[in-house]
C-alpha cells in the first residue's frame, strides 16, 4: 500500500472515535503509530483528494471528522468516480494598505517575544480592528515581512526577529 493510501486508511480508523482532529494532530498520531513521512500538508492533501466526501472539515476549528459523524452529510463524490481536487476560488488581492496595516500590527503584536500561529495573530489583529484571515497573515509575513519574522516549521509559529525589534 502506498503512503497516501495508508494515510487515508489510518485516518479513517483514527477518526472513527468521533473526536475532531486537526491535520497536525492526525499527522502526529500517525507518526506515533509508526507511519513515517507524514506531515500536516500530506494529511490535508490526502483527505481533500482521495478522501473527498469521506471527511467533513470545520473551517472554524480547522478539524476533520468522518463525514456524517458530526451531523453533516457527506459531500457528493464526483460523477465520473475520479477523485479530483476542487479548483480554489479566486481571491481578490488584498488592498496594499490592508497588507501594510497587517504587517505593522503584527510587528507590534510580536514585540512581546511570544510565538504565535497565524490564526492566533489573525484573531488578535481582529480584536485590534485589523480584519485579516490566517492566509493573509501568512502571505504578508512571507512577502512584505520577509526577513523581519522567523517561522518555526515544527510549531507553525512566528516570532519577530531581533533586528526587526530594534528597528
Amino acid at each position: 500500500m502506498d503512503l497516501r493510501a495508508e494515510v487515508l486508511t489510518r485516518t479513517r480508523e483514527l477518526l472513527a472515535d468521533g473526536k475532531p482532529r486537526m491535520a497536525k494532530e492526525i499527522a502526529a498520531e500517525l507518526l506515533k503509530r509508526g507511519l513515517a513521512g507524514v506531515d500536516k500538508s500530506l494529511v490535508n492533501s490526502v483527505l481533500a483528494v482521495e478522501g473527498k466526501g469521506q471527511f467533513s472539515y470545520d473551517r472554524t476549528s480547522y478539524a476533520y471528522t468522518l463525514a456524517g459523524a458530526d451531523g453533516q452529510p457527506p459531500a457528493t463524490p464526483p460523477t465520473d468516480g475520479a477523485a479530483t481536487a476542487s479548483p480554489k476560488p479566486q481571491r481578490e488581492p488584498a488592498d496594499p494598505a490592508l497588507r501594510q496595516r497587517v504587517l505593522v500590527a503584527t510587528r507590534e503584536l510580536l514585540t512581546d517575544g511570544k510565538q504565535r500561529m497565524s490564526k492566533e495573530i489573525a484573531a488578535e489583529l481582529a480584536r485590534r480592528g485589523v480584519q485579516a484571515d490566517k492566509s493573509l497573515v501568512n502571505s504578508v509575513l512571507a512577502v512584505e515581512g520577509k526577513g523581519q519574522f522567523s517561522y518555526d516549521r515544527e510549531k507553525y509559529t512566528y516570532t519577530l526577529n531581533q533586528e526587526a525589534q530594534r528597528g
